[in-house]
């Protein structure tokens, strides 16, 4: 018996050892699955797509409904990928997209970078290194860490903002989409409280319809009746592609029937540790061109502020 388990803990231990956080920047390659996949889910066509980028280009300059930071054609593309090729769509998104950063500047500039780390601490937000089956990202929220005390909703959607647009810039994330695990477990009336028409806007808006990607599916899990109350604010404002993605779990039965517990953190019946969202910051130093890809969104002190953090580490490790 004692063998047994130190050959269950010896495996777990070099699982997770192989679970490093990191983030591809690469296309795939053009006979790689993702590829085929992308062909035949999304109408990516290794044929057509240069045409289609120019042709989303020629149409944000005659239409001059925005006025984009970037036109050049990896940018492009990633709206292409979130509207499945379609281009009057893809037009649509990046006129929401910048729209959206126009009207709230709040969310996408001057960010808190010290702040992104203290809510990397508690827990709120979680996205491990692994996906799911299909090869999609999963984004793990438990709002019961949430205090609103301490963080406001503008802090958090600036987070959940932060985070997006980091995975949007791995190509493999622009084409799989990636899934969400809502664990609403002990919500509290005054965390449902701040459930507005305005904040239930800016979930969709962020969700579906000015950010460059695509949320597959939404499991929600651990509902109670004070939930309910809060999602029934939300439910007249999603549409019926929406609805078709949102899955209500009583249990975590539920759950594994969509998503198996081998891609799920211990909490939720799985095998994995839950890695936090500070684990996502401590590798973007790492990485030149993502850093600067970050700013180009507007994300002005990062390099500065992920050198600071990559020196306490190192601090750290020596102590």
């Amino acid at each position: 018996m004692a063998e047994t388990r130190l050959k269950e803990e010896s495996l777990e231990t070099k699982l997770e050892n192989e679970l490093v956080p990191t983030v591809n920047l690469t296309e795939p390659e053009p006979e790689s699955e993702v590829a085929k996949w992308a062909e035949k889910n999304i109408n990516e066509s290794p044929n057509d797509k240069l045409a289609l980028i120019e042709e989303l280009r020629d149409m944000i300059f005659e239409r001059g409904e925005c006025e984009p930071h970037r036109t050049d054609d990896a940018f492009l593309l990633r709206f292409l990928r979130a509207r499945h090729f379609i281009v009057r769509m893809a037009h649509r998104l990046i006129v929401n997209y910048y729209t959206y950063r126009e009207t709230y500047p709040n969310l996408f500039f001057d960010i808190d970078f010290e702040k992104l780390v203290q809510i990397g601490e508690s827990e709120i937000f979680s996205v491990p290194p692994y996906f799911d089956h299909m090869g999609r990202r999963i984004l793990y929220l438990r709002i019961e860490n949430w205090n609103p005390n301490q963080f406001s909703i503008d802090d958090l959607l600036q987070a959940v903002i932060f985070l997006i647009q980091a995975a949007i810039l791995e190509p493999k994330h622009q084409i799989m989409g990636g899934i969400c695990v809502l664990d609403v477990g002990n919500i509290s009336t005054g965390q449902a409280w701040y459930m507005s028409p305005s904040v239930i806007k800016h979930i969709i808006a962020i969700a579906y319809k000015s950010l460059p990607h695509r949320i597959e599916a939404l499991h929600i899990i651990n509902v109670s009746k004070v939930f309910d109350y809060a999602f029934s604010m939300m439910k007249p404002f999603l549409s019926d592609v929406m609805k078709k993605r949102v899955f209500i779990h009583q249990d975590l039965e539920g759950l594994h029937e969509h998503v198996s517990p081998k891609y799920l953190p211990k909490r939720f019946g799985g095998i994995h540790k839950d890695y936090l969202y500070n684990d996502w910051l401590n590798i973007l130093h790492e990485n030149e061109n993502l850093v600067e890809e970050l700013e180009s969104y507007g994300y002005q002190g990062g390099k500065e502020f992920l050198k600071s953090l990559k020196k306490s580490s190192e601090d750290e490790n020596v102590v």
